[in-house]
C-alpha cells in the first residue's frame, strides 16, 4: 500500500482551465481535463493506498461528483476545502470517501503531520518539526517561505497526486520556525 496526497483537484470547474493556465492550459474543455486526471489519477494510486485529498475536490453537482470519485482509484480520506461545503451534505459523495474530515492531525512515519485545506501560519507543533500539508492556493506564495508548510495541490505540483514520502522528505527541507519569531 502506498500513500498519496492532493488538494484542489477541481473536478468539472470549467474556469479553473483559465485561472490556472500553467498546469492545466493544455485541456481543450473540462471533459477533457476531467477525464485526464482520472486517467492520471488511476496509472499512479492502486486499488489499496490511501489518498489524502485536501479539498476543493470538485465544481460541480454532487452525482457528477460522486461518478467522478467513484472512478478514482484507492481509499480516499477528505479533508474537505471550501469548494466541498454542498458536496460533503451529499449521503453518495459521503461514502465515497473512507473519513472526512476539516481538519486532521496524523503520524506518518515519525513525522507529526497537520493537514488543512488552507494555510495555517502557525500550525501544531511547528516549532518542534512538525509539518503542515495545505492546498487553497494554487502554487502561489503562502507567506511561509523556507518554512515546513507545503502546497500540495495539483496546481502547485503538476501532479494529480503525490506521493507521500516525497512530500514528506521535501516538507522536511524547510526550516524549523519558533512560535514567537517574527518574520522570515
Amino acid at each position: 500500500m502506498k500513500t498519496w496526497i492532493t488538494s484542489d483537484l477541481h473536478f468539472g470547474h470549467n474556469n479553473i482551465i483559465k485561472f490556472c493556465p500553467k498546469t492545466r492550459g493544455h485541456y481543450r474543455d473540462v471533459d477533457h481535463m476531467n477525464s485526464d486526471m482520472i486517467r492520471l489519477w488511476n496509472t499512479s494510486v492502486g486499488q489499496d493506498d490511501l489518498v489524502y485529498i485536501l479539498g476543493d475536490v470538485a465544481f460541480t453537482s454532487a452525482s457528477q461528483a460522486t461518478a467522478i470519485m467513484k472512478s478514482l482509484a484507492g481509499n480516499k480520506i477528505l479533508i474537505h476545502g471550501n469548494h466541498d461545503s454542498k458536496l460533503i451534505k451529499d449521503p453518495g459523495f459521503q461514502r465515497c470517501f473512507k473519513e472526512i474530515h476539516t481538519y486532521l492531525r496524523l503520524t506518518y512515519k515519525k513525522t507529526l503531520v497537520i493537514l488543512f485545506h488552507y494555510p495555517i501560519y502557525e500550525w501544531d507543533q511547528m516549532h518542534k518539526g512538525s509539518v503542515h500539508c495545505h492546498g487553497h492556493l494554487h502554487g502561489n506564495d503562502n507567506g511561509m517561505p523556507n518554512t515546513r508548510a507545503l502546497d500540495v495541490g495539483f496546481d502547485a505540483t503538476g501532479q494529480v497526486v503525490s506521493d507521500m514520502d516525497i512530500i514528506i522528505k521535501q516538507a522536511l527541507k524547510g526550516l524549523i520556525r519558533n512560535h514567537h519569531q517574527k518574520g522570515e
